[in-house]
C-alpha cells in the first residue's frame, strides 16, 4: 500500500506555486496595457492607426470655400464698378458732345479765326504786368512775361455791352506758369460804367480750384464762394467754364458739371469778359479755344 500522506503536501505546494506564478504574469502584463500611451501611434503590442483630424479637415474647406466665395465676390464686384465706369464715360462723353453742340449754335459763338468782335489785343506794358494778347492759329493767346504784382484784368465782349439773362461759355487753358498762380475765369453782369459800379467774377485755378465773388468800388469784395476744390478741372488742359443767369439766379458749371447756384439782385444786368487772374510773378500763357454767348 502506498503512502499518500507524503505526496500530498508535495503536490499541493506544487500548485501553489505554479497559481501564482500564473498570477505574476497576469499582474505584469497588465502593467504593460496601462502604459501605453494612446493619444500617439504605439509599438507592440498595440497596432494604432491615427484617425484623421475631422474638425481641421472641415475648417480648411470651409476656409477654401469662403476664400473662393470672397474673390467670386470680388471679381463681381470690380466688373459691376468696371460696367458702372464704362456707363458714365459713356454718358459722360454724350452729355459733353450734346452740350457743346449747343453752345456752338449760340448766337455769338467765337473761335478766335479772327477778331471780328473786336477783343482786346496788343502789347502790354503797364504798372501790373508787361507783355501781349492776339488772336492767332484760331486761340486767344494772353502772355504774361512779366508781373510786376498780382493783378486782374479782363477782355470785354464788346458786341453786347447790357445783359440781362444769358448763358456764357469760354473754353480755356493754362500753358505756361504754376496752376496756383495762373488763373482764369468770366466776369458777368459787369456795369456798363466798368467794375468800379459792380460785376460778379468766376476765378478757376487748374490745380482744382474755383471761388466766386462780388465786387464793387463802395463795399469791396464780397466772397459768395470761397476758394472751392473740385475733380471736374484739367490741369494743363482744356476747361469748359459756364454761366448761366436767370433773373436774380445764376448757376456755373465746369467741364459740364454743375459747381454751385446762387441767387444775388445787385446787378440786374451788365456786360461778359474774359478774365486773367493773376496771383505770382513768374511768366504765364492763357489760351481760350471759343468764347460763345447766347442771350435769353
Amino acid at each position: 500500500m502506498k503512502n499518500y500522506t507524503k505526496i500530498g503536501p508535495w503536490l499541493l505546494m506544487i500548485s501553489l506555486t505554479l497559481l501564482l506564478h500564473a498570477c505574476s504574469l497576469l499582474d505584469g502584463q497588465k502593467e504593460t496595457y496601462d502604459g501605453v500611451d494612446r493619444t500617439k501611434p504605439a509599438s507592440a503590442p498595440w497596432k494604432y492607426t491615427a484617425t484623421p483630424n475631422l474638425s481641421l479637415t472641415a475648417t480648411s474647406q470651409y476656409e477654401a470655400t469662403a476664400a473662393q466665395e470672397a474673390i467670386k465676390a470680388e471679381a463681381t464686384q470690380h466688373a459691376q464698378a468696371t460696367a458702372t465706369a464704362e456707363a458714365f464715360t459713356i454718358q459722360s462723353t454724350a452729355t459733353a458732345v450734346a452740350r457743346e453742340s449747343a453752345i456752338a449754335a449760340y448766337t455769338y459763338f467765337d473761335p478766335f479765326d479772327d477778331n471780328t468782335n473786336d477783343w482786346r489785343v496788343g502789347a502790354e506794358d503797364n504798372e501790373y504786368w508787361q507783355g501781349s494778347i492776339a488772336i492767332e492759329d484760331s486761340t486767344y493767346t494772353w502772355q504774361v512775361a512779366l508781373a510786376k504784382q498780382g493783378f486782374m484784368t479782363w477782355a470785354n465782349f464788346e458786341p453786347l455791352a447790357d445783359l440781362a439773362d444769358f448763358d456764357a461759355a469760354l473754353r480755356v487753358r493754362r500753358v505756361l506758369g504754376e496752376p496756383h498762380q495762373a488763373c482764369f475765369g468770366l466776369l458777368f453782369r459787369q456795369a456798363s460804367d466798368g467794375i468800379d459800379d459792380g460785376t460778379y467774377i468766376l476765378t478757376v485755378c487748374d490745380n482744382g480750384y474755383y471761388k466766386l465773388l462780388y465786387f464793387d468800388a463802395q463795399n469791396g469784395w464780397d466772397v459768395l464762394q470761397d476758394w472751392t476744390q473740385t475733380e471736374a478741372l484739367n490741369e494743363g488742359d482744356w476747361n469748359l467754364l459756364e454761366v448761366s443767369a436767370r433773373g436774380e439766379d445764376f448757376t456755373v458749371w465746369i467741364n459740364h458739371q454743375p459747381m454751385l447756384t446762387f441767387t444775388d439782385g445787385r446787378l440786374p444786368s451788365g456786360s461778359v469778359s474774359i478774365l486773367l487772374d493773376m496771383y505770382g510773378e513768374a511768366p504765364v500763357q492763357i489760351e481760350c479755344d471759343f468764347f460763345a454767348l447766347q442771350p435769353q
